[in-house]
């Protein structure tokens, strides 16, 4: 190999190297911005006084991580489970029901956890409570984004994204564009141990640091190359 092809290769590799581990430095470090940027969203929204869910449409964003309460009747037969979510070694599901509210409505429960089976064709038993109940949680964000890998999910109870769009689409109703994080205590034998939301912004910046530690080694290896390349 000729010394010019040699040193064409020496500065696409470092250029590319360069590229990649400086985009994701960025990226990690924007991701934990954005994390502390919620997290602080939503302990500022946890202060102020609770809204009351009604008929009344609400607005996403005016409500997002507010504490809110709910007073209606759970759905139980439009339960669905949320797959692959574990508590240490205990895979299991995070139970949806749409709550039919008192006043005109409805609203999509983030009800709690449940343990799952070894044998994934045996669902757990869900209890629901029957009649009127009053709910106090936290509004989060409907989640849209997200990548479906089957088109037929809507037609079963366990599926890889929750969605309100979804559960429109599914259930043919009308629901308020929030998700009510259930909190408190009630006998359905659920699991409520929420994180707040975007906790873990350190392990992003963790992530940046590792990245710009390369992104610095590369460029002082080819600096270091290119010195010793220099005619005495």
């Amino acid at each position: 190999m000729k010394s010019p092809l040699r040193s064409f290769v020496l500065w696409g590799l470092t250029l590319t190297g360069l590229a990649v581990t400086g985009s994701a430095a960025v990226w990690q470090f924007q991701r934990g911005q954005e994390r502390d940027r919620v997290a602080d969203e939503a302990q500022a929204a946890a202060l102020a006084s609770p809204i009351v869910i009604g008929a009344a449409r609400l607005e996403e964003p005016q409500v997002r991580y507010r504490r809110v309460v709910a007073r209606g009747q759970f759905i139980g037969a439009d339960t669905v489970l949320l797959d692959n979510q574990s508590r240490g070694p205990q895979t299991g599901y995070v139970v949806f029901t749409p709550l039919r509210l008192a006043d005109g409505g409805h609203v999509v429960v983030k009800r709690g956890w449940i343990a799952g089976s070894p044998d994934r064709s045996k669902l757990p038993l869900i209890s629901t409570p029957e009649g009127i109940v009053e709910i106090e949680g936290v509004a989060l964000p409907p989640n849209r984004r997200f990548l479906e890998l089957s088109a037929d999910q809507l037609s079963k109870t366990v599926w890889q994204n929750v969605t309100v769009e979804r559960f429109a689409a599914r259930f043919g109703l009308d629901f308020q564009p929030l998700i009510l994080e259930q909190h408190g205590t009630l006998a359905d034998g659920l699991t409520r141990d929420w994180q707040p939301p975007s906790s873990g912004s350190a392990k992003n910046y963790g992530y940046a640091f590792q990245w710009a530690a390369m992104f610095l080694l590369i460029l002082g290896y080819h600096v270091y190359i290119r010195l010793r390349r220099q005619p005495d």
